[in-house]
């Protein structure tokens, strides 16, 4: 839902980090997160796509939100699957995030790092010790799972 609210001031596509504010993330804390290229050209293509919008994903019609409210895109998914356009096991788009991590296990990503690819906290004494933000592993996990996935987006 972040990247749905994204705008592209937060990101800096020239070093791949997209740098997603403290009031915008569960966990209250700002996140940088690491561009894998495929997602770097996804988003140049939306860059295009949006227009000169401030927004990643501007809202199409005049309303209280500038950029596609998460509710729409539930409805779309909805929509697609009640008109039976959609050949696959339903889900909601926020099992997006479950098969993100499934496909980070079955790339042998250590726990802890795919945890922290979802803005995960780590759990118990972990928490208070481990302060290290995995920027270099999340990196290469997130660049293993576009080039995973990469293939099965089109534009």
């Amino acid at each position: 839902m972040e990247l749905l609210a994204a705008q592209w001031t937060e990101f800096k596509l020239d070093e791949r980090i997209w740098s997603i504010p403290a009031e915008k993330t569960k966990t209250e804390t700002t996140i940088n997160i690491p561009l894998a290229s495929p997602v770097v050209e996804w988003l140049n293509e939306l860059k295009v796509r949006s227009a000169g919008s401030a927004y990643v994903s501007p809202s199409r019609r005049r309303s209280k939100r500038e950029y596609v409210s998460p509710d729409t895109l539930n409805a779309t998914v909805s929509k697609l699957f009640s008109e039976e356009k959609l050949v696959i096991t339903h889900f909601t788009t926020h099992d997006l995030r479950r098969s993100a991590r499934t496909l980070l296990a079955s790339l042998k990503v250590p726990p802890h790092v795919s945890e922290q690819c979802l803005n995960h906290k780590l759990k118990g004494v972990e928490e208070v010790y481990d302060q290290y933000d995995y920027f270099d592993e999340r990196k290469d996990a997130l660049s293993q799972l576009a080039n995973l996935v990469g293939p099965l987006v089109n534009f």
